[in-house]
């Protein structure tokens, strides 16, 4: 029994020993089946041009290939973003995809749809990088306007000191850090009852940050609306507002792109109305160029495309630009609260006591399409309203805004739409707004607040007997213009149509019209004319005749109409440089319904602007005086100056007559402390500072002679010149010992410094860092020489000292 047990054992080994050896083949010939894939590294084209790469392929067998989504990415095919990157794409599952697979030369040639390569895009206005802009130091500057006038009979002999009428100087006055910037501006005058009031406009700080483009006020500001269908007010408060002035670089408004195909790398150029805008080298493929510079309103943009052989393509692009419509992805806002001001300008402290709040908002859904929205609200009004610009298929800007009120008038809506477009050669702009019911806003009610606070009346035109304007929204404000250039005459001629109808009041509607045309030596003529349709006796006219001249010098000669009294007026002029030392001048003369002569002269010194002026009329003459300027302080140092509106700097170049230069234009000398003030800077944008070198000593040392300053809105920035006495040096004949002079080319050190010294010619050796007593080394060929000499500081610029023997 045990012997069977064995036996069959051994049988069923030696049959699973036999099975196994039989599957061997089985086993091999199974592996065969799906051998391993074969990469390849292959040189790639693309439509036959060379790609200059080379890319990884798998050969999935009978001809296929696949290659890792990376790899296609790389060589600028679409890939969805979802395909991982070292994932098998197949060439043959790509639509609009063939290759040929050259295995001789290891290179594969693709045929490719543009649809499936990537687009490459080039920006039209180059490289447009973000300045840094520059931080602002502690100062202050004060801006005056000091004007005063005298008057009496049409003798100017009848003078006496009781023609005085009075003086009255404007000031604004700004406090500069670099945390933000403290602004008050006032009025202080006097009058013939010696009479002195002084009158405060605004009174505001302002934060601006740079980052989010965002500029923070608090006190006094008017209301930032930015839609045509809405109303600004002064309030006192508190304002947040996008401010995209602060980056120059940053486009808000859609440009146009052009986009196309080159079968080789070619030059494309845009021409834009017919003017060469742009030229850009592209590659082989699909391309796309934005921003194109182009002007606002419609035209049309020819592309012409040329390849290294020659050969030419055209095509053509309709376009249309508005800024008012703002890049997908932008917004604007503006957001304030407090307290609505009245009496401007007449009452320095004249708020309501109910305080209000307005926000504003801008976005841009697509490149065609802005959405805008507005609101307002206080304790007895409710005012929200939406609309939107859109740009229509590249014809015409459209945009339209509907808005709701709920006030003590009771509640109203208003309409408004507007419509800019060109047919054919004639641009057209239409707008129309309607209010309903009730229809109240923040404007309307800070007014009437104001007027019953003062208990007045409406404002009346005198001799008219109706109201000037009405301070409730207008019930309609209807407005067409047309334009229409006469190519073949070089002139211009357009047309409005008014229509304006108050709450309380009659109807206006005005129509006008001009007309200009270019005329020789760069004169022109121009006319225009209205009429009001309610009233045929009120119409007028004028036709004039513009002459440039030389040295900033023009004249004008024309004739008017206005109610059928006619003039004729002679004027002739002279503007003062921004330069110190530039004078102007203007002279006039009307005759007509009542005669006008009046002369001025004007001049510019490097710290005010003076002028004078003589007017006689029909009830005497008149003589004024003003004198314009500023006084700044920054680093410790105070400055008079011409008028500074905006930014401002201080150049420091260490040494006293330096001319200074800003944009390539001179500024002025430094003082005596080596310093100028450089008024009205461009804030946000790179201004280059320079020196001229030829004005600093003989002696001095200065790494640079330019500088560039970005300085932020209305604040100082402190430019320094790194200017440098040289360090004592002179020049060293050297000799030898025979007492010829050692030859030019030599190589010499003075001793303790690594610092190469070259003999010249005539033996004549430029040294510097010289000291009381100098040991020096100068190598000729395979030999070395030694010298010593002493120097003694003479206050020449360039001594000359020698010969000293060198052995």
């Amino acid at each position: 029994m045990r012997a069977h047990s064995l036996r069959l054992l051994a049988d069923v080994l030696i049959l699973g020993l036999i099975c196994f050896v039989a599957l061997l083949p089985v086993q091999a010939a199974a592996q065969d089946v799906n051998p391993p894939r074969l990469e390849y590294q292959l040189d790639v084209s693309i439509n036959g041009q060379p790609t200059n790469l080379v890319a990884r392929f798998a050969d999935l067998g009978e001809g296929h290939f696949a290659s890792p989504a990376s790899e296609l990415r790389q060589l600028g095919f679409s890939i969805p973003e979802t395909t991982p990157d070292d994932e098998l794409v197949a060439l043959d599952g790509l639509p609009g995809l063939a290759y040929i697979y050259d295995e001789a030369n290891q290179s594969i040639s693709l045929i490719a749809a543009d649809d499936l390569r990537v687009r490459k895009t080039y920006d039209a206005r180059g490289e447009a990088p973000q300045s840094k802009v520059t931080p602002a130091g502690y100062g202050a500057v004060l801006n005056y306007d000091i004007f005063a006038a005298a008057g009496g009979d049409n003798s100017f002999s009848g003078y006496s000191s009781q023609d005085f009428t009075g003086v009255n100087a404007t000031l604004d006055a700004r406090a500069i850090t670099p945390q933000g910037i403290l602004s008050q501006t006032a009025i202080l005058g006097t009058t013939l009852a010696d009479e002195t009031n002084a009158l405060r406009l605004e009174t505001t700080y302002t934060f601006s940050n740079e980052d989010n483009l965002t500029t923070w006020r608090a006190g006094d500001f008017i209301s930032g609306s930015s839609v045509g269908w809405s109303r600004p007010v002064r309030l006192g408060g508190v304002q947040a507002q996008r401010t995209f002035s602060m980056r120059p670089d940053l486009v808000t408004n859609p440009l146009p792109a052009i986009s196309g195909s080159a079968a080789v790398p070619s030059t494309v150029d845009v021409f834009v109305n017919g003017i060469k805008s742009h030229t850009q080298e592209v590659g082989a493929g699909p391309y796309q160029i934005d921003n194109l510079p182009t002007i606002t309103g419609s035209g049309v943009a020819h592309v012409v495309t040329r390849d290294a052989a020659g050969r030419e393509s055209v095509q053509s692009l309709s376009f249309y630009t508005s800024p008012r419509l703002l890049k997908s992805g932008l917004y604007d806002f503006s957001v304030e609260a407090g307290l609505p001001r009245g009496s401007y300008g007449i009452e320095s402290f004249q708020y309501d006591d109910t305080p209000a709040a307005t926000a504003t908002l801008r976005s841009g859904i697509t490149d065609w399409l802005t959405a805008e929205a507005h609101g307002e609200v206080s304790e007895s009004l409710y005012n929200a309203g939406a609309g939107f610009v859109a740009n229509t298929f590249d014809n015409a800007i459209v945009s339209g805004a509907v808005s709701a009120s709920s006030s003590d008038r009771g509640t109203g809506f208003q309409l408004y739409g507007s419509v800019e477009t060109k047919i054919g050669p004639v641009r057209l702009n239409a707008r129309s707004q309607r209010a309903f019911d009730g229809y109240d806003d923040l404007a309307s009610l800070t007014a009437r607040t104001e007027r019953s606070r003062a208990g007045s009346s409406p404002i009346i035109v005198p001799g008219l007997g109706r109201s000037l304007f009405s301070l409730a929204p207008p019930i309609a404000v209807d407005s067409v213009t047309l334009s229409l250039p006469i190519a073949f005459d070089k002139s211009s001629i357009s047309a409005t149509l008014l229509r304006y109808e108050p709450v309380d009041g009659d109807v206006s509607e005005i129509a006008t019209a001009s007309y200009s045309r270019p005329l020789i030596e760069n004169a022109s003529m121009y006319a225009t004319g209205f009429v009001d349709l309610n009233d045929d006796k009120n119409t007028g006219f004028y036709l004039g005749v513009n002459m440039p001249l030389e040295d900033r010098v023009s004249t004008s000669a024309g004739v008017r109409s206005n109610k059928g009294k006619v003039g004729v007026s002679v004027d002739a002029n002279r503007s003062v440089g921004p330069e110190a030392g530039s004078w102007g001048w203007r002279v006039r003369d009307y005759e007509g319904d009542h005669t006008l002569r009046s002369a001025a002269v004007s001049h510019r010194m490097s710290a005010a602007r003076l002028e004078a002026t003589v007017n006689q009329d029909d009830n005497g003459v008149r003589g004024t005086a003003e004198v314009e300027g500023a006084v700044a302080m920054l680093g410790g140092d105070m400055y008079a100056s011409n008028r500074i509106d905006d930014s401002f700097a201080v150049v420091d170049a260490h040494a006293a007559g330096v001319r200074v230069l800003r944009e390539n234009v001179q500024i002025g000398k430094t003082n005596e402390d080596g310093k100028i003030l450089i008024p009205n800077l461009s804030a946000y944008n790179r201004n280059k500072v320079s020196i001229d070198p030829m004005d600093l000593p003989l002696n001095a040392e200065i790494a640079t002679t330019y500088d560039y300053v970005t300085p932020s809105f209305k604040s100082g920035v402190y430019v320094e010149f790194d200017v440098k006495k040289a360090t004592p040096s002179g020049l060293v004949i050297l000799q030898d010992a025979s007492g010829t002079l050692l030859p030019a080319g030599a190589e010499g050190y003075v001793e303790g410094s690594d610092e190469p010294f070259i003999v010249g010619y005539d033996g004549r050796a430029f040294i510097k860092d010289l000291k009381p007593v100098n040991s020096i080394r100068v190598k000729i060929g395979e030999h070395e020489c030694r010298a010593q000499f002493s120097f003694a500081d003479t206050g020449e610029v360039q001594p000359v000292f020698g010969p000293e023997v060198c052995q």
